[in-house]
């Protein structure tokens, strides 16, 4: 698990681990994501919220999954262990 030091401190890449969920920073993205690692596709996998026009407003909220390879990865961090 992670404490408070471990949170405040961003982890290199090659130290990721494939095995867990983590905060990640990657190329494309402006803010950190929740990702894992997607054996098959040998990617980085996330859920990224799209939304679409619906009866002339921007509502239709949802999620689509979004792959980053290896060498997008700029950074990681554990997820915060939940409060008791």
């Amino acid at each position: 698990m992670c404490n408070a030091e471990t949170l405040n401190q961003w982890q290199p890449p090659k130290t990721a681990p494939k095995g867990d969920v983590i905060i990640a920073l990657f190329d494309c993205t402006p803010i950190p994501v929740v990702t894992t690692w997607n054996e098959p596709e040998q990617q980085w996998v996330f859920s990224s919220v799209q939304v679409n026009l619906y009866q002339g407003k921007w509502n239709d909220t949802y999620f689509q999954s979004e792959y980053e390879t290896s060498s997008a990865l700029k950074a990681w961090m554990p997820l915060p262990t939940p409060l008791a």
